[in-house]
């Protein structure tokens, strides 16, 4: 037998018994303790000894921590900042999370790098091969929580595009029936639920720690990177220099942002269309050409064996 396969079915029969074991001490623990409770009405006292049970994700906080300030050390400034920011713009802005998510790379890395020289372990591999699939494992784990990162900033930027339009709408009524901007952008976030109602509380916020108007906008803007955000933002600040009614300016921004949302449907239906040649090539001429040729066939074939 293999000293590998061995040594592996030894250490999975190690790790069932000792999960086996596990489970069965925390489930006799709770039937007991469900049943002081039921008998006597009270919670039993702590073992002796022992302090609580904290969850996983508590305990796995200062390994993470460690790991996160490994790779802290290792990556540049700039590109910290980057991920620091794509984060925010993902709608991820607390410190724990930037240091799960360089953990999380450092950890897929080295399981990703170590996965195909295990998977080759007493198999006659070269060295060669071995070192290449360690390499691109590491590489594609470390990268492998960008590519996620860029999918979440891709989802919540549509996410904050579609909901501009009625919010725009409802600062533009808020506004006209009397209301300061900063009222009306309250009014905004206690009647609707998305993201873009997060990210205009987040407005408020700073604007109550000291920012300006001005200031809070522009971070706004450079958080999320909507293009249609940023124009709000520019009109805003301009309406708001120049002493503008911003009653007009939201209605002209409310409007445009319609156009531009329709002419993009406009164009994502033109484009519907050169899409839907392929399944018809390649699925449903195929069976038209079956149903329409297929009993011909048999004639054909008995004509050429005449």
């Amino acid at each position: 037998m293999d000293p590998t396969l061995a040594l592996a079915t030894l250490f999975a029969a190690a790790a069932a018994l000792c999960i086996t074991f596990g489970v069965r001490s925390h489930l006799c623990f709770a039937r007991v303790e469900h049943r002081l409770q039921s008998y006597v009405g009270f919670a039993p006292p702590a073992r002796p000894g022992r302090s609580p049970r904290r969850p996983l994700r508590v305990r796995l906080v200062p390994f993470l921590g460690r790991v996160s300030a490994l790779v802290d050390t290792l990556l540049p400034q700039r590109q910290l900042d980057r991920i620091r920011q794509n984060l925010g713009s993902a709608g991820i802005v607390s410190g724990r999370d930037l240091s799960t998510f360089l953990a999380s790379k450092a950890l897929l890395g080295i399981v990703l790098g170590l996965a195909g020289p295990l998977a080759l372990t007493g198999r006659g591999a070269p060295f060669l091969l071995v070192l290449i699939l360690a390499v691109l494992g590491g590489a594609l784990g470390f990268y492998l929580p960008g590519l996620w990162l860029g999918r979440a900033i891709k989802r919540r930027r549509s996410a904050l595009s579609r909901a501009l339009p009625d919010a725009l709408d409802l600062l533009s009524i808020s506004v006209g029936a009397g209301l300061g901007f900063d009222s009306a952008i309250m009014e905004v976030t206690q009647r609707l639920e998305n993201p873009l109602t997060v990210e205009l509380a987040g407005v408020l916020r700073d604007q109550r720690m000291g920012q300006s108007r001005r200031d809070a906008l522009r971070a706004l803007g450079e958080r999320t990177g909507v293009p249609e955000i940023l124009s709000f933002v520019a009109a805003v600040i301009q309406a708001t220099e120049l002493g503008t009614p911003l009653r007009d300016t939201l209605r002209v921004q409310g409007e445009q942002i319609r156009g531009l949302r329709r002419q993009r449907a406009e164009e994502r239906a033109r484009q519907s269309t050169i899409l839907m040649l392929i399944p018809m090539v390649m699925f449903i001429f195929p069976s038209i050409f079956v149903v329409l040729l297929g009993p011909a066939i048999p004639s054909l074939l008995s004509l050429r064996g005449q």
